[in-house]
Parts: structure tokens; C-alpha cells; sequence
């Protein structure tokens, strides 16, 4: 158990530094790009520290697959350039055991992320939209749990649920007059977008004339609103920074109107595969460590993590690129990554070249010798007897 808390502590600490360079380097471009709108509207100094801070959560859940792997492959590597981990197999423990303890480091730090990025990031990353917004001039009111307030010259528009893409649900619009009279009110179920407006669809429309109401059903309604598209954007909540049960509903609300999703399910389901992503990538760094590379350097097991890193986001952009184009097969795609790495990582593992298992068996009496050398007593099973050579025992 000392062991197995010894290696987790490394490990955690190791993805704990990994993260903190990548997501110091990943705020340090966003705020170089924010300098940008810097002074427009509400939107100062001030505002662009906050919205930094809002982000920082969705940056870490972007970064830890990185960050666990090079946090693994470092760490455990200074334990292997220290001769500890030959110190551990010296002293009765196996490598199944260590493999144990690195994959229990990776399970924790995947359940962390995985709450992080469903019950977290959502709120901040809207809470930084709303941040940003203050960019435009433009009246705005937004709160993912009220709802949105827009002003669209003489209309004020209500949505109480506004989707990627421009898509919405439940929409109120309320029409005043030069005296500031309510002179209609629209009611919509859903609405989709349309040039400047959108297109409502079972639409309630009522017209108020001196004191008298009349109302009407339709099924579908066009809104030639006035609506600014660069502001809705920076409301909109991306699906990819939802939680699985607004993404779940989204899909059932894009399924339900026969809109394509293919995106919007590859999305679900990599966010579904995201700890298993991260056990893969912790499981990756044992080999490196543990196999031929064992005494390999920081600088070389930095490149190979990056490497290794850089390789995965490819092949998931590979494959993200033929679901799009064959319109489907997106749990099978969003599945494929983790199972080719995965496969690598067995290979590297139990496979019989010299990064296996199986070599490592082999040199467990070279281990021994070293680590008597290191830590004097450790591996050393019995004294050999020294006797006298014949011709001295006759003296």
C-alpha cells in the first residue's frame, strides 16, 4: 500500500505540473488575443481577467489527457533515473503491481475531469460568454437558468432556451409601439434560424388594437428580426462545453426535427469515452518508463509524450473528418482512437520486444545485482561460503 500511494503521489503531482505549464501557455494566447476588444463597450481589464478565470476550467478538462501523460512518463521516469523502481522490484515488488498503482492514478484523476467537465465547465464557460458579451453595445440580459433578454429595435425578445446553431425553444416576442405600448405578442415553440431572424414553428400570434385581443394559431412563422449574429454566437453554449444531459436533449430535440447531428452525436460520445481517454493515455507512459527507454531522458521522454499526444489529436481529427463525410458510425469513430492507442499500449506492454513484460522478467536478476549495488542487503538471498584454498588447509 506505501508503495502504490508513493507512485499515485508522483504521478498526481507530476500531471498536476504538466497541467499547469500547458493551461499557463493555453490563457496566456487567449489573453494576448483579448487585448484585442480590449476597451470596447463594458468590456476592460477587469472583464478580461474574469473571463480568463472562467475559462480556465474548460482549459484544464482540454488539456489533461496531455497533461497525465506527460505527467506520467516524467515522473515515473525520475523514479526510474533514482533507481527506485528497481529498489521496488529488488524488494518483492512486481511490475503488475506498479502497472496496478499507475492505472489507479489514472482512474482518479478520470473521475475528476469527467465531474469537472459535466458539472463545471458548463456554468463557467456560460458565465464567460455573458462576461464577453459586454463587448456589444447591444441590451442583453442572459442567465442559463432564466433565460435570455434581447432587444431587437421595437421588440423584446425572450428565449428560454437558445442551442448551438441558432436553434431555439420556447420564444416570446413582445412588439411596443413609439409610446412604449405592447402592441402584439408572438409565442413560438421552436424556432430556427433564418438569415437575420428566425423561422418559428407552432406559433401562437396575439394583436392587441384599442383595448381589444385577437389571437391566432400558425404553424410556421417567419421573424425577420434584426438580430445580431456575432452576439449570438458569443452567447451560444457549444456542445461540446454542455453537460451529457443537456447534449443528451439536444440530440433528442435535433433527432426529433430530422436535423443532422452527426456532430452533435460524435461530440456525446467522446465526451462519453473521455476517462477511458485518460486511463489510456497514463497506461501509455509505463512501457516508456518501465521498458527500453527506462534511461532515456527528460528531454526524450517529453518529445515522445508530445509525440504520442500529437499523434492522437490527428487520428481523432482523421476520424472525426470520415464520420462527417459518411454521416454515421460516430460511436464506432469516437470509440476508434482509444482502442487503436489501447492496443498500442498492450503491444508496448506484454509484447515480446524489449519494451514488454516479458523482457523485464527476463532481467529481474540484473535488477537485483543493481539494486545491491544501490541499497546494500536488498536482493541478496544467501552469503556464498569463502573456503581456503587445499594447499593452505594442509598448512
Amino acid at each position: 500500500m506505501i508503495v502504490n500511494r508513493y507512485i499515485l503521489r508522483n504521478i498526481h503531482l507530476g500531471t498536476l505540473g504538466a497541467l499547469l505549464v500547458l493551461v499557463s501557455l493555453a490563457l496566456f494566447f487567449t489573453f494576448i488575443r483579448e487585448l484585442d476588444d480590449l476597451g470596447q463597450g463594458e468590456y476592460g481589464i477587469g472583464q478580461v481577467l474574469k473571463y480568463l478565470a472562467l475559462v480556465s476550467p474548460g482549459k484544464v478538462v482540454e488539456f489533461m489527457p496531455l497533461a497525465i501523460l506527460l505527467g506520467s512518463m516524467l515522473s515515473l521516469g525520475a523514479l526510474a533515473n533514482n533507481s527506485e523502481l528497481i529498489a521496488m522490484q529488488a524488494s518483492g515488488v512486481t511490475q503488475r503491481r506498479m502497472l496496478g498503482a499507475v492505472l489507479q492514478a489514472a482512474l482518479v484523476v478520470a473521475v475528476i475531469s469527467f465531474l469537472l467537465a459535466d458539472w463545471v465547465v458548463p456554468d463557467s464557460e456560460a458565465n464567460a460568454r455573458k462576461v464577453r458579451s459586454l463587448r456589444s453595445e447591444q441590451t442583453t440580459n442572459f442567465d442559463a437558468r432564466e433565460g435570455l433578454w434581447l432587444k431587437d429595435e421595437s421588440k423584446v425578445v425572450y428565449v428560454h432556451v437558445l442551442l448551438p446553431n441558432g436553434f431555439a425553444r420556447d420564444i416570446e416576442i413582445y412588439q411596443f409601439d413609439r409610446e412604449g405600448d405592447l402592441v402584439s405578442l408572438i409565442k413560438a415553440a421552436r424556432a430556427q434560424p433564418l438569415g437575420g431572424g428566425w423561422e418559428l414553428y407552432e406559433v401562437s400570434r396575439t394583436l392587441l388594437d384599442d383595448g381589444q385581443a385577437s389571437s391566432q394559431q400558425l404553424e410556421r412563422l417567419n421573424y425577420p428580426g434584426n438580430l445580431s449574429h456575432q452576439l449570438l454566437q458569443v452567447l451560444l453554449v457549444e456542445p461540446r462545453q454542455m453537460s451529457s444531459r443537456d447534449l443528451y436533449a439536444y440530440l433528442q430535440f435535433l433527432d426529433e426535427n430530422r436535423l443532422d447531428a452527426t456532430v452533435e452525436h460524435l461530440i456525446f460520445w467522446k465526451k462519453m469515452f473521455y476517462p477511458l481517454t485518460i486511463v489510456i493515455m497514463c497506461l501509455l507512459s509505463f512501457p516508456f518508463v518501465m521498458g527500453s527507454q527506462r534511461h532515456s531522458n527528460t528531454g526524450q521522454r517529453l518529445l515522445i509524450g508530445i509525440m504520442i499526444g500529437l499523434s492522437y489529436f490527428i487520428v481523432g481529427q482523421l476520424l472525426t473528418q470520415v464520420s462527417i463525410f459518411l454521416g454515421g458510425y460516430t460511436f464506432v469513430i469516437a470509440l476508434a482512437p482509444n482502442l487503436m492507442f489501447f492496443a498500442l499500449a498492450i503491444y508496448l506492454l506484454f509484447g515480446r520486444g524489449g519494451t514488454g513484460l516479458h523482457s523485464l522478467r527476463r532481467r529481474q536478476s540484473d535488477n537485483a545485482r543493481v539494486a545491491e549495488a544501490v541499497v546494500p542487503g536488498i536482493g541478496l538471498e544467501k552469503t556464498p561460503q569463502v573456503t581456503k584454498p587445499e594447499t593452505q588447509q594442509r598448512q
